[in-house]
């Protein structure tokens, strides 16, 4: 190869085109690149959309409170919710008076008040009437005594007069008598009275239940039926260390099972305790004795039912002058106890420790520094 041939080919080499690979490869990377932070603008502002500004990317705002109380001095009473149980007051047994068969009885649930047939024995009725001593004796003139006065005071008060309401059974007494006699159906009026004839209650009772049935023979002293008074009452059987909650004459509340709420009055406090007698022989403990506390209820009461389940609110002993806020204005301190969030005149607010002290009706008894009557705490909704 000559000379000439050999520069020829050098020149060749040094005038070759310059290889196209390496810009190509660095407008890839730059698209790339480009098209990456494309995609992350596109997510952020998707992110944004659905979820808004992160905390701290707007300018924050301080909101007051939704909602504050003032501290306050007042009494505090100590209520609590007790379990107890509708019924009806003095319950009792009727019982036959002659030999018979039964021959009528009144409906479980019916209420029967002087001048009513209690029951019947062979068709002959037995008339309720109103004394708190059983008849023992046949009353006719001539008869004397403290029976002759409450049968004469009930027949007065039935309506029949021209008598004296006395000791002594006259011949007055047993006209009276026959007029009564007259209008009961299926007695005679002979103008004396049988111990078979009447019963004596103290006031209205009402049937609770049968000891025999309509048809049955019967005796002297037979149980026939089972009867309270109409008169409403709760019955609460009140633990021996909560015997100072109430006392008779309180004034209680009562829910009923329906959701209303009655006024009652505590009638009587049972003196004497009581222990379960189903608690088994070393058991250990077993529950705390009670007493019986009686409520009465107001007489015109609708919707009332016997043996239903209801709850008495009773109040205790109370705490006057103490200085309260709202239970719901209470928070738990991070090292333990609790606090009042407190709103000074600024409007800042401020965790202050307190100590509580006795709840009642929504409020709660506080002490600590930095508050006293008139602060004012927020109460989170």
């Amino acid at each position: 190869m000559s000379a000439d041939t050999e520069l020829l080919i050098e020149d060749g080499a040094e005038q070759e085109p310059p290889r196209r690979r390496g810009p190509r490869r660095g407008r890839g990377l730059r698209w790339l690149v480009a098209a990456l932070l494309a995609l992350v603008v596109l997510c952020a502002g998707a992110a944004v959309t659905v979820w808004g500004w992160p905390q701290g990317s707007q300018e924050e705002e301080t909101a007051a409170p939704a909602a504050t109380a003032t501290l306050e001095y007042t009494t505090l009473h100590r209520q609590e919710s007790l379990d107890g149980t509708l019924g009806y007051a003095e319950g009792g047994s009727f019982f036959a008076r002659s030999d018979g068969v039964v021959t009528w009885l009144p409906e479980v649930g019916t209420e029967l008040s002087a001048g009513q047939r209690a029951w019947e024995i062979d068709g002959a009725p037995v008339i309720l009437l109103r004394g708190d001593k059983p008849a023992y004796r046949t009353l006719e003139p001539g008869v004397e005594g403290p029976d002759v006065r409450q049968f004469e005071q009930a027949l007065a008060e039935l309506g029949y007069a021209g008598f004296t309401v006395d000791d002594e059974y006259t011949w007055l007494t047993a006209e009276a008598v026959k007029r009564w006699q007259g209008d009961l159906e299926g007695v005679e009026a002979t103008g004396t009275v049988g111990t078979d004839q009447i019963w004596y209650s103290p006031g209205p009772v009402r049937v609770t239940g049968h000891e025999v049935a309509v048809g049955e023979s019967v005796a002297p002293a037979t149980p026939l039926l089972t009867t309270a008074a109409t008169r409403r009452i709760v019955r609460v059987d009140l633990e021996v260390g909560d015997r100072d909650l109430v006392a008779e004459g309180d004034e209680v509340s009562v829910e009923m099972p329906d959701g209303t709420t009655v006024d009652g009055e505590v009638e009587s406090v049972g003196t004497v305790a009581q222990s379960d007698e189903e608690e088994q022989p070393g058991a250990g403990g077993g529950e705390e004795p009670t007493v019986e506390v009686v409520v009465a209820l107001p007489e015109d009461g609708e919707g009332f039912l016997d043996q239903a389940p209801v709850t008495v609110l009773a109040r205790g002993e109370s705490r006057e002058d103490v200085l309260t806020a709202p239970v719901g204005a209470l928070i738990a301190l991070p090292g333990g106890g609790y606090g009042l969030s407190v709103v000074s005149g600024d409007g800042a607010v401020e965790d202050v420790p307190v100590e509580t002290g006795w709840f009642s009706d929504g409020l709660v008894e506080v002490t600590g520094d930095g508050i006293d009557a008139g602060t004012e705490v927020v109460v989170p909704e």
